[in-house]
């Protein structure tokens, strides 16, 4: 009776939790080995074969995502037919390496009235300045009323203090402020507790002595900060793993 208590009390977890193992492959054409499989709800890593293939543990409305170097990050809700099936059939978006935009033409002297005579616009860009500055300066002509600035149709007068009637022309904000979202923190022990604590040495496959090192070979880069900002683990995770393969070349 005692050792059939005691097996029960083992299984109770499973039954807690109600993890099923998944099967699943990447459908892509491409390569497909070595693309990271994460379920954070567990903190289950794994990575696919050379045919795209993987196990992972799962239960209903679990979040799995899919990081590859040559990928878009991919997450996918667990449900229920997922469950049944067992099969999870993964399509990855290639990431397209986009080239820097780049101008050629007139460049600019800070002059602008020098420059008007070479920019091509729509509008002649001497009056497009005129429009743009009228009231900006002195001004002989008489203006339109204004409704919202409460300047009306006086001229300016000579000398007049040109900052203070902008200021007068600008809305006045009676927004709130309200407190930010607190970002994510970034260092070692932050990573461990988001991804597991074999996160380092089981799925980056990094050396303890790399760790800290890692961390400030990353810290600065702007995806890691724009992520932590808006706490999104994922993203991050996502970044970590390309990272990781920049840290490895850096050696």
């Amino acid at each position: 009776m005692l050792n059939k208590l005691c097996y029960f009390l083992l299984l109770m977890p499973l039954f807690s939790f109600g993890q099923t193992i998944i099967k699943g492959t990447i459908s892509n054409k491409g390569e497909k080995e070595g693309v990271h499989v994460f379920n954070e709800a567990f903190h289950k890593f794994t990575i696919t074969d050379e045919y795209g293939g993987f196990e992972i543990s799962a239960t209903v409305n679990d979040v799995i995502a899919f990081s590859g170097i040559q990928y878009e990050l991919k997450t996918i809700l667990i449900t229920e037919k997922h469950i049944e099936s067992g099969f999870l059939e993964v399509l990855l978006t290639e990431k397209v390496n986009e080239l820097d935009e780049v101008f050629i033409g007139y460049k600019l002297t800070g002059d602008l009235f020098i420059d008007a005579k070479y920019i091509e616009t729509e509008i002649p860009m001497e009056i497009a300045l005129t429009n743009s500055f009228r009231g900006l300066g002195k001004y002989n002509g008489t203006l339109s009323f204004d409704g919202q600035s409460g300047i009306g149709s006086n001229p300016i007068p000579e000398g007049g203090n040109i900052l203070g009637l902008i200021g007068l022309m600008m809305p006045k904000s009676n927004k709130v402020e309200t407190p930010g979202i607190i970002p994510l923190d970034y260092s070692r022990d932050a990573l461990v507790i988001y991804y597991g604590g074999d996160f380092f040495g089981g799925h980056l496959k990094m050396p303890k002595d790399d760790e800290e090192r890692f961390i400030q070979f990353t810290e600065l880069d702007s995806i890691i900060v724009v992520s932590l900002r808006k706490r999104n683990k994922f993203e991050l995770l996502h970044r970590v793993l390309q990272l990781r393969e920049k840290f490895e070349l850096s050696e």
